[in-house]
């Protein structure tokens, strides 16, 4: 499925061959999010991703940058999460080469202009300010804080308007020179390309850089008795509600299983969860579940939105379902479960930047990638009995936290959790 090799400056190259598609993507991953900043410095991340975009050294403008991607019929973004920021760019296969070369003096040479600096601070604080204008948002924030308080892994990826006003221009060029090298980083290309003809593009435009050791990370730090429950007042139509209960880290042996209980309860309009809460009760039109897995932690969590007076109702019978589940699950639910995660995830690997995701994400944090194979084969191997234990673990309601965004109160949900 790929191909992997690593420059003599310890930047990893990972391709997946893809010949019958017409379009590649090329993504560089960088070992740089929210869980690499302390307090002070909060969306440091994010500011600096936002600012690589304003022009490098071979194309010095933003306008530059978009119409070399565009005017090809490409597209490019980023994002920033706790433990990585991603710059991609999907583009037709003949532009492949080039692309590699756009990004790679993005993330080797941008201009940090001071004056572009202060002009995208003001860009960031209008994004953050449309956050406040999405109530589901805002409670997926309040319960990873509640779910991880007062440490990066729970804070809001972006900072918060106080601290992107205050971060200074020399801070964003320090964090830059420490996360951005080789050996924490991935060019990860798939497509109708040649894994050859990568890693020599990819030593021409990144195989000068010099070789150095990055900053670390914050650890996960126990809860220590914090409050479980939290609520934002918010006058909104709907109350928004998260529970959330701890999870396992990416590399844990029972991540497929926490995800396929995920499948079971909240994922799709056949599952648990929409049954009862929607189709049955009519409580709700959206409920989903998801899990999330980082370095060293993980969360299993559900969303759902209702009328501000089912706000109590829906959160006890959310709680409930997810109990009923472990009273036992029949063979033909277990067998659709696995079928329906193992086709999510082969269905994905027709898109050239499924495919890219797929390799970098996993050759950047764990060190190793798992083929699709692999997965499905993992997936298969998980019986209900140990899906069950596992289940008894995680789904403990003793150990969730309850987030809600709306016009209700703590009081709202006195006893629930």
């Amino acid at each position: 499925m790929y191909q992997r090799t690593v420059l003599a400056n310890g930047l990893r190259v990972v391709t997946g061959e893809m010949p019958h598609t017409r379009s590649a993507t090329v993504s560089v991953y960088v070992g740089a999010g929210s869980r690499y900043e302390p307090d002070e410095e909060a969306g440091l991340s994010h500011f600096l991703e936002h600012l690589l975009f304003k022009g490098a050294s071979r194309r010095p403008t933003a306008r530059e940058i978009s119409e070399a991607i565009e005017s090809v019929g490409g597209m490019h973004n980023a994002a920033t999460d706790r433990e990585v920021t991603l710059y991609y760019a999907k583009v037709p296969h003949t532009a492949a080469m080039t692309t590699i070369d756009i990004l790679a003096d993005m993330v080797t040479a941008p201009v940090l202009d001071p004056a572009e600096l202060e002009k995208e601070r003001w860009v960031i604080l209008e994004e953050l300010a449309g956050v406040e204008d999405s109530p589901a948002e805002l409670a997926a924030i309040l319960a990873d804080e509640t779910l991880w308080p007062n440490q990066p892994l729970g804070r809001e990826i972006g900072g918060t308007p106080e601290s992107v006003r205050r971060l200074p221009a020399e801070a964003v060029v320090r964090y830059f020179r420490r996360q951005y090298v080789p050996g924490n980083m991935v060019l990860a290309v798939a497509g109708n390309v040649r894994h050859d003809e990568v890693v020599a593009a990819a030593e021409r435009w990144l195989g000068g850089m010099t070789p150095q050791e990055p900053g670390p990370w914050y650890p996960h730090v126990g809860r220590d008795g914090a409050p479980r429950l939290a609520v934002r007042e918010k006058q909104t139509e709907q109350v928004h509600l998260c529970i959330a209960f701890p999870g396992v880290p990416a590399n844990h042996p029972e991540r497929f299983a926490v995800e396929l209980l995920s499948t079971l309860l909240g994922e799709g309009m056949s599952s648990r969860l929409f049954l009862e809460l929607r189709e049955e009760r009519a409580l709700v039109y959206d409920i989903h579940s998801y899990a999330s897995e980082f370095r060293d932690a993980g969360a299993l969590t559900i969303y759902a939105g209702c009328d501000p007076e089912q706000a109590r109702t829906t959160a006890e019978a959310t709680i409930a379902e997810t109990l009923r589940l472990l009273e036992g699950i029949p063979a033909a639910e277990l067998s659709k479960a696995k079928e329906m995660a193992k086709g999510r995830i082969q269905l994905r690997m027709e898109d050239s930047r499924a495919v890219a995701g797929w390799l970098g994400s996993q050759e950047l944090l764990l060190g190793d990638i798992l083929t699709v194979d692999e997965v499905v084969d993992r997936i298969d191997r998980i019986t209900a009995d140990e899906l069950l234990a596992v289940g008894r673990r995680v789904l403990d309601p003793g150990a969730a936290i309850l987030a809600a965004v709306g016009p209700v109160n703590l009081e709202t949900f006195a006893g629930v959790i």
